[in-house]
């Protein structure tokens, strides 16, 4: 391979991206490398997306030898296999380990990265949404709306957090009023079982776009629609458009999100008592944080009667640092290897 020290290799692998980056660690302390991100439609598994970094960063002069290697991947996780219903591959840690020629390899829930990521992001790569008081010895929760939703328990250990491997964005959605029963209703007819994550993520919001232009029978504007296929995404286009309020529909649809979004994260909140904290992760929130900015998601976050006071005490925050995951991933890797 080459000279140079060997390295961990962490990764992220969604519904809609693979992200793979060399880490060191020096003195306790994970320090990023050479990464890259792979569009998942593109490749054929991840052992292909492996050997194309391998091959990326010899290229670029950044090839090391790796000592370890974890991936987060969307999914549950049994016996060291993922056979995920949001990615077209099978995943397994045999399959990584044959194509790197190492041992160390472990295959762990993409939430369980990313909350451990949390203690290895700058306190300035947060956004706060509530200050709150945070308590030293209590537990915290994670919710992770992108191409899917990711959702975890985080029980306190010591300083930091235990992660608990969830399929929580999968439960029921609950709706908390007329307007959010119609929209189960509707949602119903379409797919049956209505998780959250079918309102709360990049596909759920264009969910709830398309509920809300059928039922205000408002028509698309021909500027939205030619933006919509310009970008091959609904979601992105109507929050764009709502948060330059140049459409109402797409405004109203980006306030139902934020008030759905509030109110499953102070139902997680409760069933984790998460006085330690209620933290925002994943694609979408620091895209519309100035939605969640203005009221609808916190009003919502407390409005569970008699504990609206207990939650409104909660600390509740939003992952900025896009490497969250990864940096959770280089910690399970240092860990194996040790």
């Amino acid at each position: 391979m080459t000279s140079r020290r060997p390295a961990l290799l962490a990764g992220d692998l969604g519904a809609t991206n693979v992200r793979l980056s060399f880490f060191d660690e020096e003195g306790g302390r994970l320090v990023p490398g050479w990464s890259v991100q792979y569009r998942v439609a593109g490749l054929s598994g991840i052992r292909e997306a492996i050997e194309r970094f391998l091959l990326d960063s010899t290229e670029a002069g950044e090839l090391r030898p790796v000592s370890a290697a974890a991936l987060g991947v969307a999914g549950p996780v049994r016996a060291g296999r993922v056979v995920s219903m949001q990615i077209p591959w099978e995943v397994d840690e045999a399959t990584i380990a044959l194509a790197l020629g190492i041992g160390s390899v472990r295959i762990v829930n993409d939430l369980f990265v990313n909350a451990l990521g949390l203690r290895e992001v700058a306190p300035g790569d947060f956004a706060v949404l509530n200050d709150g008081v945070e308590e030293p010895d209590g537990n915290g929760v994670l919710l992770s709306p992108g191409t899917g939703l990711g959702e975890s328990i985080l029980v306190r250990e010591g300083p930091g957090f235990r992660p608990i491997p969830s399929e929580g964005g999968n439960a029921s959605f609950a709706p908390r009023n007329a307007d959010e029963i119609a929209l189960l209703e509707w949602l119903m007819g379409e797919f049956g079982h209505v998780s959250c994550e079918r309102v709360l993520s990049g596909p759920g919001l264009a969910n709830l776009y398309r509920f809300e232009r059928s039922r205000s029978r408002e028509p698309e504007p021909r500027w939205l629609t030619e933006r919509i296929a310009e970008l091959g995404d609904v979601a992105p286009a109507v929050t764009e458009a709502a948060l330059a309020e140049r459409d109402p529909a797409c405004q109203r649809t980006l306030e139902r999100f934020a008030s759905i979004l509030g109110g499953e994260a102070g139902n997680l909140a409760l069933k984790g008592l998460a006085t330690g904290g209620v933290y925002l992760g994943g694609g979408i929130p620091p895209k519309i944080l100035p939605k969640l900015r203005d009221g609808s998601f916190f009003a919502a976050f407390c409005d569970k009667g008699r504990l609206g006071p207990l939650l409104s005490r909660m600390p509740v925050k939003v992952v900025l640092d896009d490497r969250c995951a990864l940096l959770g991933a280089a910690r399970v890797a240092s860990s194996t290897f040790r």
